[in-house]
């Protein structure tokens, strides 16, 4: 939040200078093309391309697609709550791998916490968040299921299989009935997100909605004389601060266990265990840090027997109602997932500001923690995480101690930067998706060659420091 600050503070006494102000703007409107560009990134390190010949010669292939904080539909489904999360990138993979990607479906999560007749009690400021069992039925996340088929290339006539895994409905209460509709009496009103919480849709057969309405017009604190901030602030504050952070300041509070556990439910549906599976974990910023949270159930396992059987542990509150024998079925089975995935790739990610909330390790509850279970499970795992230095919102990935690992940060370019001083914050945390060159690290094609690293002078090295 300092940093944000800053950046706004610069901005400012930049502008302060009038002749500085109007030369800026015009050459922003004579050259608005002149920028440092995308930056490429090796293509050797942790590419698909082994995986991919595995499932040619007949492995079942799972990318489990993790979105990140402060998700907004796609241009066409503006003012509802379709956001496709993993649309960006099942079009950009698919355009390189020669594939087309069909939906199967989706699975929602119902059971223990998410039956449909309970109801958390969680309040804000006195305020409930969840005030109806049909608000919390809106509230289940879900993951929708897709298979991609190779219909050219040398996957020809293979298919993998991507499960998008949502767990925004379980925010969008919260952020729309406690900030978005609030914020409209000291910001102004925020109309883009403000149409999102607004939107609704009849509900199907099964009860389930594409959009539910979380606030009415009557909910929306209506502005009084009170000075209108100007209009980048303005815009910083609904797009960076309350539609998006506000999602990592959720995860890391009293939801977290509402968002691990829906996330396992999810991922359980998704997983038929057999012999020959792999699985590859793609997520956006905040996404990672949930999706290792979900996989590693050791704390949750020796936290719940504790609880029934009296003794005395280090590791925190049970984080689960399931009974512990549940719990421990599930340990089992995700300790199998854990030994198959053998990529992760991180698209932004904000580890090392979320474990400033989870500082004491004695509980095993920080990343590293998760990370090392992964390491004993699968000891050739990869991490390959890919940050933009203009995303306000992303920091490297710690190397991985005591396990095996590997790590490797790559640096990107997702946006246009003006003359080394300015690039659009929101534009360069949420297009990793269709970054061509991050896919192609992922992906190369077999017949092309390889993308130079850097710009040929300065060449970009990865690291894990």
């Amino acid at each position: 939040m300092s940093y944000v600050t800053y950046f706004a503070s610069a901005i400012g006494a930049f502008f302060n200078n009038e002749r500085r102000a109007a030369l800026l703007v015009a050459l922003l409107v004579c050259v608005p093309k002149l920028s440092w560009g995308q930056t490429a990134v090796a293509q050797s390190t942790g590419s698909l391309t082994e995986a991919l010949k595995r499932a040619q010669a007949g492995t079942e292939l799972h990318i489990f697609y993790v979105h990140g904080m402060g998700i907004e539909p796609p241009n066409r489904n503006a003012g509802t709550q379709d956001f496709e999360t993993s649309e960006e990138f099942r079009t950009g993979f698919c355009k390189l791998a020669y594939c087309t990607s069909t939906p199967v479906g989706r699975n929602y999560a119902t059971v223990d916490l998410f039956k449909p007749n309970s109801l958390p009690t969680l309040e804000y400021l006195g305020d409930t968040v969840w005030r109806s069992p049909e608000d919390w039925k809106a509230a289940a996340p879900f993951v929708a299921h897709y298979n991609l088929d190779f219909y050219d290339g040398p996957m020809k006539g293979t298919r993998i299989y991507l499960h998008e895994i949502d767990w925004w409905p379980l925010v969008l209460s919260a952020k729309c009935r406690l900030i978005i509709a609030t914020d409209a009496g000291l910001v102004d009103r925020d109309h883009k997100h403000t149409a999102i919480c607004l939107a609704s849709s009849p509900p199907d057969k099964d009860g389930r909605y594409e959009s539910y309405p979380w606030i009415t017009e009557a909910d929306i604190k209506k502005r009084p004389p009170w000075p209108k901030g100007a209009a980048f602030n303005r815009w910083l504050k609904h797009d960076i601060m309350d539609w998006g952070f506000a999602d990592a300041l959720l995860a890391v509070g009293p939801l977290h266990k509402y968002l691990v556990e829906g996330i396992r439910e999810l991922v359980l549906d998704s997983y038929k265990p057999t012999d020959n599976q792999e699985f590859i974990i793609v997520s956006h910023s905040l996404g990672s840090y949930l999706m290792f949270s979900a996989l590693d159930l050791q704390n949750d396992t020796e936290a719940k027997l504790t609880a029934q059987t009296g003794q005395p542990t280090a590791t925190s509150e049970p984080q689960s109602g399931l009974p512990a024998e549940t719990i421990q079925d599930w340990r089992v089975r995700f300790d199998d997932v854990l030994s198959k995935t053998s990529h992760a790739y991180f698209m932004a990610n904000q580890l090392s500001l979320l474990e400033l909330a989870n500082l004491d390790d004695t509980k095993g509850g920080n990343l590293a923690a998760h990370l090392n279970v992964w390491g004993i499970h699968r000891p050739s795992a990869q991490i390959v995480a890919f940050s933009d230095p203009d995303d306000l919102l992303t920091w490297k990935v710690p190397c991985a101690k005591a396990n095996s690992v590997s790590v490797t940060n790559f640096p990107v370019k997702n946006v246009t930067r003006w003359f080394w001083l300015f690039a659009m914050p929101n534009t360069a945390h949420t297009t990793y998706d269709k970054n061509k060159h991050v896919l192609r690290a992922m992906l190369p094609k077999s017949n092309a060659p390889p993308i130079p690293a850097g710009n040929g002078t300065n060449p970009i090295v990865p690291t894990c420091q």
